[in-house]
């Protein structure tokens, strides 16, 4: 009996081109998926209030800052008075919130 050596390679022909095409179509609907499938997400209208009002608290207004370089201004020249009763009043308050 004599074995030819085209037989060999005719099964790998087929063995490699049966994987080439298992590849191409798990490539296909690997993109077929990839393009009908997508992330989102939905906010609740609490949550996009609060994103704003980070927001707003990472911008420092103009005022802010007018107003706390007049305060560091006036403790350099030791202008800056405390009203004491306020300063009680507003601790007062404060107890008063949090005990209820």
């Amino acid at each position: 009996m004599k074995i030819s050596n085209s037989t060999p390679n005719y099964v790998n022909q087929t063995y490699a081109n049966q994987a080439n095409n298992a590849a191409t179509q798990n490539l296909k609907s690997q993109k077929t998926d990839d393009d009908t499938l997508t992330d989102s997400i939905n906010l609740s209208g609490r949550t996009k209030d609060l994103q704003k009002i980070s927001t707003a608290m990472d911008t420092e207004s103009v005022d802010r800052k007018k107003y706390v370089a007049d305060i560091k201004l006036q403790v350099e020249n030791n202008q800056y008075n405390i009203n004491a009763q306020t300063v009680a009043e507003k601790m007062a308050g404060y107890l008063m919130n949090e005990i209820g």
